[in-house]
């Protein structure tokens, strides 16, 4: 939470949205004769929360959240148009379903490039990995962690992407694999 009793943090505004909660609402502001606004709440609006303005917006088009306190500006709103905007483009552009395969580039090679995203993302879990579990970075090479690796993406494909499902669930207990490896 914030240091302002009324104000609630970004976790906590999430939380209630994911719930449909009855005590959020979104506002736009309204211009006054003092007060000119930004051209760019066309595209957020203001989170309330029991009718309190929370220093939180939302992007009427992707539904992200945004931290937005009006001290700083609309410069979160327009850095984060530039990035919705190019989405915006592409799922306008064809009016036929994109596979996933239409996101990435194809390398001379005929492989399909990862978006730096998504390499990020995997990079920052596998240092943790090896981090918070006190292993060495040399893991990540071998050969049964990538079989792991592949399995779980392969896993990850086959199920409804509609379906949520926790990692925890597909995941073994340590018995369980010890079991498996001794009737082997």
């Amino acid at each position: 939470m914030s240091t302002n009793s009324n104000q609630l943090g970004k976790k906590d505004i999430e939380q209630l949205v994911s719930q449909n909660s009855t005590s959020i609402s979104y506002t736009k502001p309204s211009e006054s004769n003092k007060i000119k606004i930004s051209k760019y709440w066309s595209s957020f609006s203001q989170i309330c929360v029991s009718n309190v303005k929370q220093e939180l917006i939302v992007c009427d088009h992707c539904k992200t959240i945004l931290v937005y306190k009006a001290s700083t500006g609309s410069g979160c709103m327009i850095h984060h148009l530039r990035s919705c905007q190019s989405k915006l483009k592409q799922a306008n552009s064809s009016s036929e379903q994109k596979t996933i395969n239409s996101y990435y580039k194809s390398t001379s090679n005929g492989k399909k490039q990862i978006p730096t995203g998504i390499k990020r993302a995997i990079t920052t879990a596998c240092a943790e990995f090896v981090a918070e579990d006190g292993r060495a970075f040399y893991l990540l090479q071998g050969p049964g962690f990538v079989r792991l690796a592949k399995q779980l993406f392969e896993s990850g494909q086959r199920l409804s992407s509609s379906a949520h499902i926790n990692i925890e669930d597909l995941l073994p207990v340590p018995s369980t694999v010890s079991n498996f490896y001794c009737i082997r």
